[in-house]
């Protein structure tokens, strides 16, 4: 069962809702900072008999997660939203249990072309914000890709299901990666790990300083 599971950009509970409903997970925040949304969230988690298992949080998700008493303490974070939920990497990474770490399910519009690219360059950004956060020791392993939908032609919803954390909590999901790497994706295809290279090939779908420009999903969707 899944103790704590925190969604930044919650929505209506498009993820939130299944978490509770199916995953059985204890308990999740759902962070929305639309309050049309929020109110029909509340709305959804009653009318589904789950609203005793949430908390909504309204606001900028990376602001009022850091004001809460979450930092530190969540198992899972989802990060579902698109084409990119940068902004919210360094917030979520600091909210995963500081003595183990967890898991985070990244979304992202990306180019078909650049699946691997994409996933190999997010892990080497989660591994630079881990550092930042002083767990040094800790993996960064991306085990899953799954194709959500096709969002436009040559260009797919994914989310990367990323383990960020402590060797003991590997063992206890029972990862195998051996010695390969610390940092790297699981190629499904192939049967084996690929690691991270010293230096990363940024995906032309990175919003590089955070501004939000779609120009790259233009030039992806032509003819």
């Amino acid at each position: 069962m899944i103790r704590g599971f925190l969604f930044y950009f919650g929505g209506i509970g498009y993820y939130t809702l299944p978490a509770l409903v199916l995953g059985k997970a204890k308990y999740v925040y759902a962070c929305e900072w639309n309050s049309h949304a929020a109110a029909a969230l509340r709305h959804n988690l009653t009318a589904n008999g789950v609203g005793n298992r949430a908390t909504v949080i309204e606001g900028d998700s990376r602001v009022t997660t850091m004001r809460l008493d979450i930092i530190g303490k969540v198992d899972r974070v989802s990060l579902g939203l698109l084409p990119s939920s940068e902004g919210g990497w360094l917030a979520a990474v600091h909210s995963l249990n500081k003595e183990t770490g967890g898991w985070l399910h990244v979304h992202g519009n990306v180019p078909t072309a650049e699946r691997t690219k994409w996933a190999l360059w997010l892990c080497s950004q989660i591994a630079s914000l881990v550092r930042e956060s002083g767990h040094e020791g800790w993996h960064v392993l991306c085990t899953h890709i799954e194709k959500v939908k096709s969002f436009a032609p040559r260009v797919d919803h994914l989310v990367a299901d990323v383990f960020v954390g402590s060797q003991s909590l590997l063992n206890a999901v029972g990862c195998d990666i051996g010695n390969r790497c610390k940092t790297g994706i699981w190629q499904e295809d192939k049967r084996a790990w690929l690691c991270c290279p010293d230096r990363e090939d940024t995906p032309t779908c990175a919003l590089g300083a955070g501004v939000l420009d779609q120009r790259w999903m233009m030039a992806n969707t032509e003819h």
